[in-house]
């Protein structure tokens, strides 16, 4: 059986094989090397999200109203780990961004850990906007976990509140971030939805106004911190993906043609 599996792997599939370990080698590469090149070979483009923040935190100014982060049950263990670190830094940003056009951040969590990294993170945000006045404490908002509280508090702050902008950058649980964003639209809230759960992020596509895919989530926290070793890392992984790209359109027309590429 083996021996008959050996002779069916054939010289293309063997190219193509190497051709894609030689494609990773040199995306791993480029993560050890831009870095120490300067941080413009490290620079990403500007992502959409980054517009579709800073557009929200202006509506939040014009309406004369809050931004709300709900972040639900993000926390920096197991699969969130990922996320939270982006989802701290955009908090920080967040706070920087509405500390200079004078709009109040409220943000909520049901975990303490990341409760606590939050209070350092947006504190930071307002110092490096030059208003540390305006921080308050009781902004950053702990909830006790469970789904059905997070999720009737989160609603409750969306009435009492009327924030400009919801932003749920986060696992909200229990499946359906429908409720939520609907008690926000319902009140004129531009919502951005984002999740790590793919029934939730679904979910969030049909209720908001845009949703974040989860490659944007991890992506935003680098390009927030201009990290180089991140943001090459994501550098390499685009190269990756369009050389596979590439050989895919190349070996697709070669085939049509019948001329044979590899092998």
């Amino acid at each position: 059986m083996l021996s008959l599996l050996v002779n069916q792997i054939t010289l293309q599939n063997i190219n193509v094989l190497w051709v894609t370990i030689f494609w990773l080698a040199v995306a791993s590469s480029a993560s050890f090397i831009l870095p120490r090149l300067g941080y413009e070979w490290c620079a990403l483009r500007r992502i959409p999200a980054m517009d579709v923040v800073d557009e929200a935190v202006r509506i939040c100014a014009e309406k004369g109203r809050p931004m709300y982060q709900y972040f639900g049950q993000m926390t920096f263990s197991g699969k969130f780990a990922i996320y939270a670190e982006s989802v701290s830094s955009m908090a920080r940003y967040l706070t920087k961004r509405c500390a200079e056009l004078g709009v109040r951040y409220i943000a909520a969590d049901t975990d303490p850990v990341l409760q606590l990294a939050l209070l350092d993170f947006t504190k930071q945000g307002y110092i490096e906007a030059g208003h540390p006045e305006m921080f308050n404490p009781r902004d950053i908002r702990y909830v006790t976990a469970g789904f059905a509280q997070a999720m009737f508090e989160a609603i409750d702050t969306v009435r009492r509140e009327q924030p400009g902008c919801l932003i749920a950058f986060g696992h909200i649980g229990g499946g359906t971030p429908i409720n939520i964003f609907q008690t926000a639209t319902n009140l004129g809230t531009f919502v951005i939805g984002a999740s790590e759960s793919p029934d939730e992020l679904s979910q969030a596509a049909m209720t908001a106004d845009y949703s974040m895919l989860n490659e944007e989530q991890v992506v935003v926290g680098a390009y927030i911190d201009n990290d180089p070793e991140k943001m090459a890392a994501f550098i390499g992984e685009d190269i990756v993906k369009l050389v596979m790209i590439a050989i895919m359109i190349v070996g697709g027309i070669a085939y049509i043609a019948g001329v044979k590429v590899f092998g």
